[in-house]
């Protein structure tokens, strides 16, 4: 039996969604198979830049893993770590969360299509720190929201303009994300 590849038709929703950091990928890959040398600086991969995974964490996991602790973990994450993420949060920030109300994903990107699909409805405004993590946009955008931008000022360690986010507020506003530390400027709050 042979399989072919038919068209299909992709969606306006997925149509819309830009994503600068990938996007630029494509343009890349073909100037690099021309003989230009590319310096890939749009996505944060540790390892390519020499940030290896600390040894103590390659261990442990090798060691849950031959203990068998290499099932499927109950879907909000482990009860441990998020015990561990409470603890930790009224410790360092003095923010008193339940374990019961963490959810542990397994990446960022995830984490915040959860989030914008909890959260947007057709026509709601994200409040986002500019320069912003491009996934905000991009998942505001899919759910039907849209994303509004306020001031960080460079000149200030890209601390957010409060007056500016004030004057962005509106009956549309369903939530003020802050990014912590900020990517991709690493400005902390």
């Amino acid at each position: 039996m042979v399989l072919r590849m038919v068209n299909v038709k992709i969606t306006e929703r997925v149509r819309g969604i830009e994503y600068a950091i990938r996007d630029v990928i494509v343009y890349a890959r073909a100037l690099a198979k021309s003989g230009k040398k590319i310096y890939y600086l749009n996505i944060g991969d540790p390892v390519a830049f020499d940030f290896d995974t600390p040894e103590h964490i390659k261990q442990a996991l090798f060691e849950a893993v031959r203990s068998g602790a290499n099932a499927y973990s109950s879907s909000e994450g482990l009860p441990e770590l998020r015990e561990a993420i409470s603890e930790k949060e009224k410790r360092l920030n003095n923010v008193d969360i339940s374990a019961d109300d963490i959810i542990v994903t397994s990446g960022i990107s995830e984490g915040i299509q959860m989030v914008m699909a909890a959260l947007v409805d057709s026509g709601d405004e994200i409040l986002l720190p500019g320069p912003t993590y491009p996934p905000y946009i991009s998942y505001t955008k899919f759910f039907g929201g849209k994303p509004v931008t306020y001031e960080t000022v460079e000149e200030r360690g890209w601390q957010p303009n409060v007056e500016d986010l004030k004057r962005k507020i509106s009956s549309r506003t369903r939530a003020i994300v802050i990014i912590n530390p900020n990517n991709p400027c690493g400005a902390l709050y």
